[in-house]
């Protein structure tokens, strides 16, 4: 499943080979989009999520499966509910090690909007819900951090060639075999990207996401909140 993520981050069809770095002429306004967090604003649901970010991070299956719905949508085409879930990440016989740990918890860490008008769903990451519909879904993706570098080649100890803040981006080049690096403990890889400004270069997937990326939605349901969906893809 991991992979899926990696390939849906990478949501362009634009195969322009343009040198990182190189200046080129405007081709998209640049548009910031904020973060945000409706969950903060809920108290009922507050105390849930907080629960369920400390079992994310404690890696607990055994607490999580108790928040997670019976008919959860992991899948578009299959539908086999939580027993699905376990066995797509691989959390129904090696738990500990499965990708589902950190993408989840880099999507809890974006912050939720509300996912309906009765304000009885919460979407995470909120960029799910609040991407511009000017932008496609699958050529843009948003930075989702403050003085993320640009770098020149796709590498931590590349030169920066500009720095960006909440700003949407466009996939230039799809790379078959990305560069993979782990930094602060996060494993990602590097993503060859058009700003605004019209410089190409490499932003670290851990500072990006795609808004048909991977997204969780929290349901109430009767007097208990459930992750309902946890899926990529449109």
């Amino acid at each position: 499943m991991k992979y899926i993520s990696i390939m849906l981050i990478m949501f362009s069809i634009n195969l322009s080979l343009i040198a990182p770095g190189e200046a080129k002429t405007v081709i998209f306004k640049k548009f910031q989009l904020m973060p945000k967090d409706d969950s903060v604003s809920d108290k009922d649901f507050s105390r849930f999520i907080a629960k369920f970010k400390k079992d994310v991070k404690d890696r607990n299956i055994e607490s999580l499966k108790k928040s997670i719905a019976a008919d959860i949508v992991y899948s578009y085409g299959e539908d086999d509910g939580i027993k699905g879930f376990m066995k797509s990440w691989e959390l129904d016989r090696n738990s500990k090690n499965s990708g589902f740990w950190d993408e989840m918890g880099k999507i809890l860490s974006l912050g939720s909007a509300y996912n309906n008008e009765e304000k009885t769903a919460h979407a995470f990451p909120y960029l799910f819900v609040t991407f511009p519909p000017d932008y496609d879904s699958f050529e843009y993706a948003a930075v989702t951090g403050k003085k993320v570098n640009v770098r020149k080649t796709p590498s931590s100890k590349s030169a920066v060639i500009e720095t960006v803040d909440y700003e949407i981006v466009k996939q230039i080049n799809v790379e078959p075999d990305p560069k993979k690096e782990k930094i602060d403990g996060y494993t990602g890889i590097w993503v060859n990207v058009m700003t605004a400004s019209g410089n190409t270069g490499y932003i670290f997937s851990r500072h990006l996401h795609s808004p048909i990326g991977y997204r969780a939605i929290f349901e109430k349901q009767g007097k208990s909140w459930k992750l309902t969906a946890f899926v990529s893809g449109d």
